[in-house]
């Protein structure tokens, strides 16, 4: 029992936090909000010891020979600060109207999306946890493309509930991974776009790809997904500037061989991918996930890690 009970409570106090974030940043100005959130998440960084101590050695993994001690401490506390204030967003956006919306956003060129909607294709649509990345699909189903995003359900019946709130919409339908795929594919040949994160390592299909210039499982399926049915691969994320504004990120399509070996085929694009996601974590290293156990899963000896 005095093991059953902490994690019972632990569920309910997130369940509670969860609805009272949503509720909360649904309400309070977008200025005094941020300043609240950013400082719930630097207190988070000190009475969240695992998530602290995971978000240190993960950067000290990757910049350890960079950076001082002292620049990945700052970092480490920022990235808990700036998921507070991404977290505030990501509710509180949606209640703002249009001009109020685009009014917070800037964004790269969105022409390659455009043309994917005038085919009536549909397109797979790569994002990664970075920035204020809830509200990606969000952004795009305001400019006219509408589109699908593919969750898990979450363990806290509270904290599902909140999440799926979050990730759906006007313009968003939010689709259980459990479900049948042939519901994406007609969602797909309907020509509304496919959301995937793949920068976490989770128990799914995927392949080893460098990332962050270290082997790392990397989800698979929405790429697979794409190539099998011939649909454009477009990589989008979003940063925070220090205005607080959110600049939205655009690349090309991705471009890909269409050999006899597929699997290859699809390790080549995985390694774009991961190279693209790596750069503009890079950029914006305060701005990521960095408490999550990206490289957990190892590769195999025998297997061969795309560089």
């Amino acid at each position: 029992m005095k093991k059953i009970f902490p994690r019972k409570f632990r569920h309910l106090m997130l369940g509670w936090a969860a609805r009272f974030g949503f509720a909360l940043g649904k309400i309070i100005p977008r200025k005094a909000g941020l300043a609240l959130f950013s400082g719930m998440g630097t207190v988070c960084y000190y009475l969240l010891p695992k998530d602290r101590k995971r978000t240190l050695k993960n950067l000290r993994f990757v910049f350890g020979k960079e950076w001082s001690d002292k620049k990945i401490r700052a970092t480490a506390k920022a990235v808990f600060a700036m998921l507070g204030k991404n977290l505030f967003d990501a509710v509180h956006l949606n209640t703002v109207r249009a001009k109020t919306f685009y009014q917070t956003f800037t964004h790269d060129s969105l022409d390659c999306i455009a043309e994917v909607k005038r085919s009536g294709k549909g397109a797979v649509f790569i994002t990664a946890h970075l920035g204020c990345f809830e509200m990606l699909l969000h952004y795009f189903a305001r400019s006219g493309f509408d589109g699908v995003i593919v969750g898990r359900a979450f363990r806290n019946p509270a904290l599902d509930e909140v999440v799926r709130k979050m990730r759906s919409g006007p313009g968003i339908e939010y689709i259980d991974r459990s479900e049948p795929p042939r519901k994406i594919v007609r969602r797909l040949r309907e020509g509304k776009m496919m959301g995937a994160l793949i920068d976490q390592d989770t128990n799914v299909e995927g392949v080893f790809a460098d990332f962050l210039g270290h082997p790392a499982f990397t989800p698979s399926s929405a790429v697979r997904f794409a190539m099998k049915f011939d649909m454009p691969i477009i990589i989008s994320v979003t940063a925070r500037a220090e205005d607080d504004k959110h600049h939205v990120f655009v690349t090309p399509p991705v471009t890909y061989a269409k050999t006899d070996n597929f699997d290859a085929d699809l390790h080549g694009v995985i390694r774009q991918i991961n190279e693209i996601i790596s750069g503009y974590i890079r950029q914006f290293p305060e701005q990521w996930v960095w408490m999550h156990e990206r490289w957990k899963t190892k590769p195999p000896k025998q297997e061969a890690v795309g560089k």
